[in-house]
């Protein structure tokens, strides 16, 4: 007859269930490494990704305070010139008033 004691069917129990733990924690770590590789890769192209931008974002700066001076130098240029745009233009009117004041002379003598 065998028997069978309650303290070495415990034993075997937890050596039974450090063993399955130890296979658990192992294929753990091997996922584990795979997935740190996999983070690393998406890491290095992130900044890569980065310094990309930041050189564009760096030119585009440049570009756009060029545009921006161009264009304070036209609205400067526009608020000198003004009196001058106003002068023409009314000038301008004036010579339309007096072509149409000679056409109107012009039909009432026919």
């Amino acid at each position: 007859m065998i028997t069978i004691n309650v303290k070495s069917a415990l034993i075997a129990l937890v050596l039974l269930a450090l063993l399955i733990l130890l296979i658990m924690l192992i294929v753990l770590v091997k996922n584990l490494i795979t997935t740190v590789k996999n983070v690393n890769r998406i890491t290095e192209d992130a900044g890569t990704i980065t310094s990309i931008a930041a050189s564009k974002s760096t030119d585009l700066s440049s570009i756009l305070g060029d545009v921006k001076s161009a264009v304070q130098d036209v609205t400067e240029a526009v608020k000198g010139n003004r009196n001058l745009i106003g002068a023409v233009t009314n000038l301008g009117k004036a010579v339309a008033s007096m072509a149409a004041f000679l056409k109107k002379d012009s039909s009432d003598e026919l």
